[in-house]
């Protein structure tokens, strides 16, 4: 089956990339009504911590995206941990009744959390369907970036 698709002429973008994210287009790839314009999953987020620190950050993905971005606003906020680690922390996402927990969390924490749930898949290790949160912050002390590896980011200084 051959998916419809659309590129920019001469750049190489593909358009309407999203037609198949279920939370945008519950109908389905094939049933977008013709000249509306898609919806953005975009969730680009700055936040100013106590601290002084600026931190700026965002997921590509759709329903996951959400998730994520809230889970290292969570190690940081919370757990207080430093921002490449909040970014590679393992994570868990629920939708629909299925609770997805990523590789990487203590084996007795996640058992613990399993007797509460019944319908759940463990990933044996870290996985771009938990989603990419790509961050920068910015404080007295300078800037810093931390690319998400699920996502094969990386942050560079210029």
């Amino acid at each position: 089956m051959r998916l419809p698709c659309v590129f920019i002429p001469g750049t190489g973008i593909l358009l309407n990339n999203m037609l198949g994210e279920k939370d945008l287009n519950p109908k389905g790839f094939h049933d977008w009504p013709p000249n509306q314009r898609m919806t953005s999953m975009m969730a680009p987020c700055i936040v100013t911590l106590s601290d002084k620190r600026r931190i700026a950050l965002g997921s590509g993905g759709s329903n996951r995206l959400r998730t994520a971005i809230l889970q290292v606003l969570i190690n940081i906020i919370d757990f207080k941990m430093p921002l490449d680690l909040a970014v590679r922390h393992p994570r868990i996402h629920h939708e629909a009744g299925l609770l997805s927990i990523e590789g990487g969390f203590d084996n007795n924490e996640v058992a613990r959390l399993l007797e509460h749930y019944s319908n759940y898949k463990v990933w044996n290790s870290r996985n771009l369907f938990f989603g990419g949160t790509h961050s920068v912050s910015s404080s007295p002390d300078g800037f810093f970036g931390i690319g998400d590896p699920r996502r094969g980011g990386y942050a560079l200084e210029i």
